[in-house]
């Protein structure tokens, strides 16, 4: 091979790799941090009204219906959710419990804004299972008056 397609050829590699690299799924964990131009909140800022306190539930049209038909809420302090990915894996794996009425990821605070359909719930090792499974883990978990400003 001449120097010319040995090149091409490490420059092909480097373009694949790179693109198969930015697509990584954030559903999996890793060990690095990464900033974003945009947050999820950024993008949802007249969607949510964002609470700066840890522990407090932050509130959008989802929970505020689902906390008025009786549901219960719980706020999850998160380590490592970032960005839009994260938030969208929190959002998809928490979604899909039937527990759960209304779910909300608030970058800003980084916590997990659930809220319970009546009658049900998940124990405090049951939303850092899940946790693990979109990729992140729980650091704490709030369910008393406080999480609703009380």
């Amino acid at each position: 091979m001449n120097m010319m397609s040995r090149f091409l050829m490490a420059l092909l590699f480097l373009l694949l790799s790179t693109a198969v690299w930015s697509q990584h799924e954030h559903g999996q964990a890793h060990e690095h941090e990464h900033e974003h131009e945009q947050s999820v909140s950024e993008n949802t800022a007249d969607a949510a009204s964002v609470t700066p306190a840890t522990g407090r539930l932050t509130t959008t049209p989802e929970i505020e219906a689902a906390l008025a038909n009786g549901g219960t809420a719980v706020v999850a302090d998160v380590l490592g959710v970032v960005c839009d990915f994260c938030a969208v894996a929190m959002n998809k794996i928490f979604g899909k419990q039937e527990e759960v009425a209304a779910v909300y990821v608030d970058l800003d605070t980084k916590a997990l804004n659930l809220v319970f359909k009546p009658g049900a719930s998940l124990d405090d090792e049951a939303i850092a299972a899940l946790a693990v499974q979109a990729g992140y883990r729980i650091s704490a978990v709030h369910r008393n008056a406080a999480v609703l400003g009380s």
